[in-house]
């Protein structure tokens, strides 16, 4: 997908979203204003460093313990992709795994996350089979971050989504999510096989989505 029909598809969708779903797809005059202020999060050195040092252990065994827990919904796949996966910690559980995994953020972080923007993959389609992220918040626009995770993902692959629902944001929350619903309708191409309030080790998730890829 060229830039210019994302851009094209930012302005169509400004007035698409339904209610319980706040976003701010009116706050921003053009799509790379909104990719700018999302950087100053993910280059900021001082959480780099904490990411890269104090925090890794304990997000690496939230992450295994995530992965583990849906064990019957991982361990049959092969290729594996986390989106907004920042340093990488989730990557690396599911390398240890036995997956293929890469991440994809808006800044590198070799070996494990690759440059990327979520609303426009540079894979193509059907390329993975497990596919994890936990920052819908932080998608400008979660229809587009939808249908680009749906063109991804093989037929019976499985897609599972984190959510933090409520008001508790920072400045780099983009949408605020109310209820799961409202992010379960934008999927087309997927079923729901499970969607369930969660506890996690490592950070503020409070709800999760599993889809399987269906048509």
């Amino acid at each position: 997908m060229g830039i210019n029909r994302l851009k094209k598809i930012y302005n169509i969708f400004k007035t698409f979203f339904k209610k319980n779903l706040e976003t701010n797809l009116n706050k921003y005059d053009t799509y790379d204003a909104y990719i700018k202020h999302q950087k100053v999060k993910t280059t900021d050195q001082n959480r780099i460093h904490k990411w890269q040092n104090d925090e890794w252990e304990i997000k690496y065994s939230g992450f295994r313990e995530i992965f583990s827990r849906n064990d019957k919904y991982i361990k049959n796949n092969n290729n594996a992709i986390c989106l907004g996966s920042r340093t990488g910690q989730e990557v690396k559980a599911l390398q240890d795994l036995g997956l293929n995994g890469i991440g994809v953020d808006l800044v590198a972080f070799p070996p494990y996350t690759d440059e990327g923007d979520i609303h426009n993959l540079k894979y193509d389609d059907s390329s993975f089979d497990f596919i994890f992220t936990n920052i819908m918040d932080h998608s400008l626009n979660p229809k587009i971050f939808i249908l680009e995770m749906e063109r991804v993902c093989i037929i019976q692959g499985i897609i599972i989504v984190h959510l933090q629902l409520g008001e508790n944001i920072d400045r780099y929350t983009e949408n605020i999510i109310h209820n799961p619903k409202s992010i379960i309708s934008l999927f087309n191409k997927c079923k729901l096989l499970e969607s369930k309030p969660i506890n996690n080790l490592h950070d503020k998730m409070n709800w999760e989505c599993i889809f399987e890829r269906v048509i």
